[in-house]
């Protein structure tokens, strides 16, 4: 078995490591094999300066939206493409 993070072979007989299924409803979609420490690594890894700055964008396109005045959010207009 080869490691979804370090793409290195799992030597399953002397090291640990995870099995990761993905499920959609009853479909398996994907599932990948790891190193238990290229895992912990990829879960716990830093967020990024560009995550940082999506995160705080965000969260003032949502306080800009929650202090529009209802006139105009009852005006919306959607479409379909």
């Amino acid at each position: 078995m080869i490691c979804a993070g370090c793409k290195q072979e799992i030597d399953t007989k002397n090291e640990r490591y995870t099995h990761v299924e993905d499920w959609a409803k009853e479909v398996l979609v994907n599932d990948s094999w790891w190193h238990l420490k290229c895992f912990g690594k990829a879960m716990n890894r830093d967020v990024t300066l560009l995550e940082k700055k999506a995160a705080l964008m965000l969260e003032k396109a949502g306080s800009i939206i929650n202090n529009l005045p209802p006139e105009l959010l009852e005006k919306r207009e959607e479409f379909v493409i």
